[in-house]
């Protein structure tokens, strides 16, 4: 029998000595076994009764939730990197209420995902037999070698036996599972979206960097790719819940920065979103008791990592001679007076296909020789980019336009260290990336049939 029906709400605020999530990088040994335990538990439940409440608590479980390949989800199975996925379609009342549901492409992007972390760690705790286990962040920005942990082929348990490690996986790019290379830092940086105001502006500009773009640079090849680079096969990726808690620890940092920074929406507000407990039974999430780190009570350690809202511009590389798959010169629109923040703002942006790399971009001088790379890149995380795709990515709450998105780039320190002027004409220079920190353009994986166009791009001062 499935689901008893919980109605779960937040606390009033931070509790003292509430649980702290933890830096990867400062788990103790028992901290790791607990969740190598927690995962390898996980992982044995696929093999469980699909009535069950241990396959609602198993991993794949927990991966559809996020989304899945199949007829009532993301399709037939595609994209590199897909070896042994496969499809699925919802069967009961419970699986059809929590899976397929991630929210993409919309201000629910934020509300959505800081719950289905939270109640994913409370049945990772009940998997491991911990109660004090919390899940760890991975913070890319400092530390951009994929944790050790995730990358070892064996580990030895509490018993002393040597075991396959559960945390490691090999759809990913061979660089990053080897140490080889790790996320560049124009990748993991949230400097861009730590500029924004506004809610929706910052949900924006983090939903793409570094979210988007750290998703398709661990993907095996790029966005679209198994498993960190498709919506379908994200979460069976175990670093995904790493990642996830530090764009949930990142949100938080944003929040902080600022006063009256959360969603004050009242249809946002009452969304009620559905997953599984860590006894297998329903629960539904309010959006306005899940909106803090305090309502949930939980904390991140240590505070100060959170990134300055200010950046610093960087000189770009020289690259006269580079030549690319798809290369794109334009001028840029810029009328007004910089007196304010400036906003460089690339719209209708769309592929004719995956492309097999994400671009870098620069801000050239009126004279197209000095730049600056812009923070922050364009990444193509799911099908919203597909020229005539119809309907986007509807299905994962998307409220993007159909054939073409939009970028928006802090640029206010770059137009100031290249002293641009209204009347000026600067102009723009893309370059493909896998992601990685040892990337260049001819390394990039670009697709050559792919077609890669944006419609209009210009600066705007706020």
């Amino acid at each position: 029998m499935i689901a008893i029906l919980v109605i779960l709400t937040g606390l009033a605020g931070a509790a003292a000595g509430q649980p702290v999530r933890k830096n990867v990088n400062d788990l103790t040994a028992s901290e790791v076994l607990s969740l190598r335990r927690g995962v390898e538990v996980m992982m044995a439940r696929n093999g469980a009764r699909r009535s069950s409440a241990d396959f609602r608590r198993s991993w794949q479980f927990w991966s559809n939730v996020h989304g899945h390949f199949g007829p009532d989800c993301d399709g037939p199975v595609s994209g590199a990197g897909m070896t042994g996925v496969a499809t699925w379609r919802a069967q009961n009342s419970q699986e059809k209420a929590v899976w397929c549901s991630c929210q993409h492409g919309s201000d629910a992007f934020l509300t959505w995902h800081r719950p289905l972390v939270d109640q994913f760690e409370q049945v990772l705790q009940q998997a491991s037999g911990d109660p004090s286990l919390m899940l760890p962040f991975w913070d890319y920005a400092t530390a951009a070698l994929l944790p050790q942990i995730f990358r070892d082929a064996t580990y030895v348990d509490a018993a002393g036996a040597t075991k396959r490690n559960p945390l490691r996986v090999e759809a990913r790019r061979a660089a990053l599972n080897t140490g080889a290379a790790g996320i560049a830092a124009n990748t993991a940086s949230a400097a861009n979206a730590m500029t924004a105001t506004s809610f929706s502006q910052f949900r924006t500009r983090f939903e793409q960097t570094p979210h988007n773009a750290v998703h398709c640079t661990i993907g095996v090849a790029g966005c679209g790719s198994g498993l960190m680079g498709a919506f379908a096969t994200a979460a069976s990726d175990p670093i995904f819940w790493l990642h996830h808690a530090n764009i949930d620890r990142l949100y938080e940092c944003w929040l902080n920065a600022g006063e009256d920074r959360l969603p004050t929406g009242s249809g946002l507000l009452n969304q009620v979103y559905s997953f599984s407990d860590r006894n297998g039974n329903l629960v539904r999430r309010r959006v306005r008791d899940s909106l803090t780190a305090a309502q949930l009570g939980y904390s991140y350690a240590p505070a100060s990592s959170c990134p300055a809202p200010q950046r610093q511009a960087r000189p770009a590389a020289e690259v006269a001679d580079v030549q690319l798959g798809i290369t794109t010169t334009a001028p840029v629109e810029f009328e007004a007076a910089p007196d304010g923040r400036v906003t460089l703002v690339i719209a209708a942006l769309k592929t004719s296909q995956p492309p097999g790399a994400m671009f870098e971009v620069y801000l050239l001088d009126r004279w197209g020789g000095t730049g600056v790379l812009v923070d922050g890149v364009i990444e193509f995380f799911g099908n919203q980019f597909r020229a005539g795709d119809g309907e986007g990515h509807v299905r994962h709450g998307s409220t993007d336009e159909p054939v073409g998105r939009r970028f928006e780039f802090d640029v206010t320190d770059a137009v100031e260290i290249l002293g641009i002027s209204p009347g000026d004409t600067p102009t723009l220079r893309f370059e493909a990336t896998t992601g990685l920190d040892n990337s260049t353009p001819e390394t990039s994986g670009l697709n050559p049939e792919a077609v890669v166009t944006y419609r209009r791009a210009w600066l705007q001062v706020e």
